[in-house]
């Protein structure tokens, strides 16, 4: 005995941030495999059509909600599955989502949306083949669809967090030198201080002391508007400028 099937639902974890990204990547690979894509209804966060796959269609709805991502697709004419099936393929997630909820208005959907229990994730969950095994064929197809498009943006994802995390490095690298050379700077103007009280003639030196606190200054006003590529040509020339006033402080002592 079969059942027919009205909704199917998926769920994106942690890709909200890459909303609009997924849901172009989502239609043009859906395009790619021969699925006809109208009535297009997109915006930064929220997204509906209507899809046509061979003699199947129905509905698509995606929109950010936290975090994640929810996508739920319905079947307005073919597609049958065996009603056991049904639960697998959601975990019950799609409980409180009534047949012809698609054809609302944004808000109540996305209000749906936001309190469907996540249930079974698709892709994540042991026994995802064996449940998509008598899905609508648009069912199945938009469910790999779906996992290729989170793949690409989880690989994108990573990969900005690994360069922000080698920009924080090499943002704090840049402070400890900075904090080191105007620790050596500090020393070396109370060198000339001394010195001068002692009536020597520190004016060379005193100079390129002062030079360096002013480089100094500027890498660290450098640093805080992003531009560490000049902050970190400042501290080397603040560095230079400490050293030539220590050479001074040698031949004036």
């Amino acid at each position: 005995m079969s059942y027919k099937v009205n909704s199917f639902y998926y769920f994106v974890q942690d890709l909200s941030e890459y909303f609009e990204s997924f849901v172009e990547r989502l239609m043009t690979s859906l395009a790619q495999e021969g699925t006809a894509i109208s009535d297009k209804e997109i915006s930064s966060d929220f997204a509906r059509m209507k899809v046509r796959y061979k003699d199947e269609r129905g509905t698509l709805v995606a929109a950010p909600v936290g975090r994640d991502i929810k996508v739920v697709y319905e079947v307005e004419g073919g597609g049958i599955v065996r009603k056991s099936i049904w639960g697998a393929i959601t975990g019950g997630g799609l409980a409180s989502l009534a047949s012809g909820l698609l054809g609302g208005d944004r808000d109540s959907i996305i209000s749906a949306l936001t309190g469907a229990v996540v249930g079974g994730a698709y892709g994540l969950k042991d026994g995802f083949e064996t449940a998509m095994e008598d899905a609508t064929e648009f069912s199945k197809l938009l469910a790999y669809a779906i996992k290729r498009v989170e793949d690409e943006l989880r690989e994108i994802k990573m990969a900005r967090e690994r360069a922000e995390e080698e920009k924080r490095e090499e943002i704090e690298g840049i402070k400890r030198t900075l904090e080191e050379v105007y620790t050596e700077a500090v020393a070396i103007g109370e060198e000339i201080d001394l010195l001068e009280t002692e009536g020597k003639d520190v004016k060379r030196a005193k100079l390129r002391y002062e030079k360096a606190l002013e480089l100094l200054d500027e890498a660290d006003e450098a640093l805080k508007s992003g531009k560490e590529m000049l902050a970190k040509a400042k501290i080397r020339s603040a560095e230079r400028m400490v050293q030539l006033a220590r050479d001074e402080l040698e031949r004036a002592s």
